[in-house]
């Protein structure tokens, strides 16, 4: 078993502390990790927008290497390179579970898939399978807005558009309007009247959200992930409609599409050399990677 290490670690704040590598349950694996993001969930708990427990470790995805199954785990992921690509209710880092910015962590192996190559573009696996799981989801709409243009936001937004959809996006930052606009999608600063047959609440802004639904009463609602956790404030309007939360695991499909976005995803992210909390405001694009 490997040695202590170090960890960011939520202590009301997140601080950078030694840990020592978790035990390995029944049907999981311990994953050395080499990439993990700090995404926007992170900044919400930072905030103190959304509650976790004391002495967990932060960190929405990562990558790395099985070193070690438990009991009952699937055999033919030892020694492969794996990554993050699905997300529930009872796993979903930092929100449910350790997340990844700490050297090993303990990952069901029901929640990983193989990858071919470890890099900081495959941290963004999950945001690709829950853009793919979205698209699957909607396949009778025509019109969808998309609030929001993070990772999850933009990937859905694309894999939308290159199937055929009307997509609009909804960012009233300047960066991600240009970034949407050069990658081919109409965006819009502020909620319109226009009518939609869905909605993608891609922003943790529940505000915005619910603004947008009483102005186009869609037929359907896709919530981002976090809202489907305790601590969330909830979003009133939303339960009134066909409501879907992506949850991924769509591999292969995420696959693709990751590497159909792999330049985009290169040129919005900073790559952080260890384990050290990320400056609170500003940032790029699509956030921080560290390297461990």
């Amino acid at each position: 078993m490997a040695s202590e290490h170090t960890a960011i670690i939520w202590r009301g704040e997140p601080v950078s502390e030694p840990r020592f590598p978790p035990l390995v349950p029944q049907g999981w694996v311990l994953l050395r990790v080499d990439y993990a993001r700090w995404c926007p969930i992170d900044d919400a708990v930072t905030a103190g927008l959304l509650p976790i427990e004391s002495g967990t470790v932060m960190g929405c995805s990562g990558t790395g290497t099985v070193l070690e199954l438990g009991v009952d785990a699937d055999t033919s992921l030892a020694g492969r390179r794996a990554a993050l690509i699905r997300i529930d209710e009872d796993y979903a880092p930092p929100l449910q579970g350790d997340g990844f910015l700490s050297r090993y962590v303990a990952v069901p192996t029901t929640h990983i898939a193989e990858i071919d190559e470890i890099d900081p573009v495959s941290t963004f696996l999950l945001d690709a399978s829950l853009a793919c799981s979205t698209a699957r989801r909607l396949d009778y709409a025509d019109h969808v807005l998309v609030i929001g243009c993070g990772s999850f936001g933009l990937f859905t937004s694309i894999i939308l558009a290159d199937n055929g959809y009307n997509v609009v996006v909804h960012t009233s930052s300047p960066d991600t309007q240009r970034l949407a606009r050069r990658l081919g999608l109409e965006t819009v600063d502020r909620v319109d009247n226009r009518r939609y047959d869905a909605i993608v609440a891609a922003s943790l802004n529940v505000h915005k959200v619910e603004q947008a639904l009483s102005a186009s009463r869609p037929s359907m609602v896709v919530l981002h992930p976090v809202y489907a956790f305790y601590g969330w404030p909830a979003c009133r309007k939303c339960w009134s409609l066909e409501t879907f939360i992506p949850m991924g695991g769509e591999a292969g499909c995420a696959r693709k599409l990751l590497e159909r976005l792999r330049q985009v995803v290169e040129e919005n992210i900073a790559v952080v050399e260890g384990l050290s909390p990320p400056p609170g405001i500003g940032g790029p694009i699509l956030g921080y990677v560290f390297r461990l």
